[in-house]
């Protein structure tokens, strides 16, 4: 699998122009390869929106580039909502538990999002302890590699107090013990129009 890790910053005065054209892209569904989307706004960075988006591969990813998404993107007229855009793509997923991620993306109400680079001694041991992690209230998760050793880990939550506990308890032990280094966070509010299964 592949999951893109889309950031925007969008101005005050263009968050509603924002959040309709991102409720566009509901072509997506239709697009070979295509297994889910979600997102919402940065509660940490309240101009700044968070898209989560999931892969079978990087060919069928490539395929729509190409073929699909200018059409979808120029028909939305989101490109004059944004002040700026970064793109991540990360390959190599796997699920954090035993659910796939992709069963949740219109379930959540809580993203949460960790960018962060692990030192290569202790990649192996990161990705086991990812994939062993489980969290009460956690709905699901997943986690995704670069070779340069950057991860993006992704969960989907059902509520507040859940995800704190895990913030707060699990995640810094997590860190602690795997030499995590660089670690960036976004907790994104889901917005339910957002979401394309």
């Amino acid at each position: 699998m592949l999951m893109k890790w889309i950031k925007c910053q969008v101005n005050e005065e263009n968050k509603r122009s924002f959040s309709k054209a991102q409720e566009g892209w509901g072509e997506l569904r239709h697009c070979v390869g295509f297994m889910g989307q979600t997102g919402g706004w940065n509660r940490n960075e309240p101009h700044e929106a968070g898209i989560l988006s999931v892969w079978k591969d990087i060919h069928c990813y490539q395929r729509f580039m190409k073929h699909q998404h200018d059409e979808i993107f120029g028909k939305s007229d989101q490109g004059s909502t944004y002040t700026n855009i970064s793109v991540d793509i990360f390959e190599s997923i796997s699920n954090i538990g035993t659910t796939d991620i992709t069963d949740f993306v219109d379930k959540g109400k809580l993203l949460r999002v960790a960018e962060c680079s692990v030192e290569k001694d202790k990649r192996t041991r990161f990705e086991q302890v990812l994939i062993e992690v489980g969290s009460n209230g956690m709905l699901s998760g997943a986690f995704g590699k670069r070779q340069n050793g950057r991860y993006l880990v992704a969960s989907l939550w059902d509520n507040e107090d859940s995800h704190q506990r895990y913030a707060d308890k699990e995640w810094p032990a997590l860190i602690n013990e795997s030499g995590v280094k660089d670690i960036s966070v976004s907790l994104i509010e889901l917005h339910p129009k957002w979401a394309v299964i």
